[in-house]
């Protein structure tokens, strides 16, 4: 399992996924009507992607979120 901590970090997970499955981003987008500039956004970590959205995408990858409780306390805002 990957620690998600970041927009950034869940972007460069949800990209490693899709060229896992030699997907572009406008045919990963197709899959869930999303231009493929959301995607590229998603990917990006940009802030301002509607949450809407990256469920959308992660579903037009096969994949979703499970939240656990953090492992060890890290400093919050050094994450942000």
């Amino acid at each position: 399992m990957i620690p998600i901590t970041s927009p950034e970090t869940l972007g460069q997970v949800l990209r490693r996924y899709r060229k896992d499955l030699a997907l572009s981003q406008s045919e990963a987008g197709r899959k869930f009507n999303l231009p493929q500039k959301t995607v590229s956004n998603i990917e990006s970590g940009r802030a301002g992607v509607q949450l809407g959205s990256v469920f959308r995408y992660m579903s037009a990858l096969g994949l979703e979120m499970e939240l656990h409780p953090r492992r060890s306390r890290v400093n919050e805002e050094a994450l942000w």
